[in-house]
């Protein structure tokens, strides 16, 4: 599930989070059969979605063969969930995750707010709200999220190479990438996308790109 992004670095992907909350019936699949896989977007690269069937959608981490998945099904059952549980920020979480896995980001958008408003501290969720910013063509409020983000976890990984991708990518402020690629050489030196991030850096400068 490795892939860069469509700003050719790599930043988060979004898998399933349907278990515990879609039941066996719904998908039509029995419990030993289903094998979503739990994570969040914000630590794994982004751009890959699952192949979708005609006729419906294929969360990841279903196994092969999974019959289509209708999503208009999956996100009403999470909105009912959510409505039923009023202070539970998990729920919205996993509702914004699957619509951002889906690419529906500005509808993601709406769910991460939701999230944070009951936990404003999970800095997955704000990362990930961030991207969601960025895929709608927002750049600076992307970034005004990963900065409340580091401003929680000045070490929080994803934030970082986030921070790197969008100021290269987005505003195209080299230094400000520059300053993120070097904490987050500091915080991890062996995070296997920084070698990338500073051949993109270089080819940035060597082009005459705007500081």
């Amino acid at each position: 599930m490795k892939k860069e992004t469509v700003l050719t670095a790599v930043v988060f992907l979004v898998v399933g989070f349907l278990a515990g909350y879609i039941t066996d019936a719904q998908l039509n699949w029995s419990a030993r059969q289903k094998a979503v896989v739990a994570g969040s977007p914000s630590q794994m690269p982004a751009g890959e979605t699952a192949g979708a069937p005609a006729g419906g959608t294929m969360p990841p981490g279903l196994p092969e063969g999974h019959p289509p998945i209708d999503t208009a099904a999956i996100v009403k059952q999470f909105q009912d969930l959510a409505a039923q549980n009023p202070q539970d920020a998990e729920v919205r979480l996993k509702l914004a995750n699957f619509l951002y896995d889906q690419k529906q980001y500005g509808q993601a958008i709406e769910w991460y707010q939701k999230a944070l408003e009951l936990d404003p501290k999970n800095v997955n969720a704000r990362t990930d709200l961030g991207t969601a910013y960025f895929y709608t063509d927002r750049p600076q409020q992307a970034l005004r999220e990963y900065r409340k983000s580091l401003a929680i976890d000045p070490r929080h990984e994803p934030t970082l190479l986030n921070m790197v991708v969008v100021n290269l990518e987005g505003t195209h402020d080299l230094a400000v990438a520059q300053a993120a690629w070097e904490q987050l050489h500091k915080v991890n030196p062996n995070h296997p996308a920084l070698e990338s991030l500073k051949q993109k850096l270089e080819a940035a400068r060597a082009s005459g790109a705007p500081h």
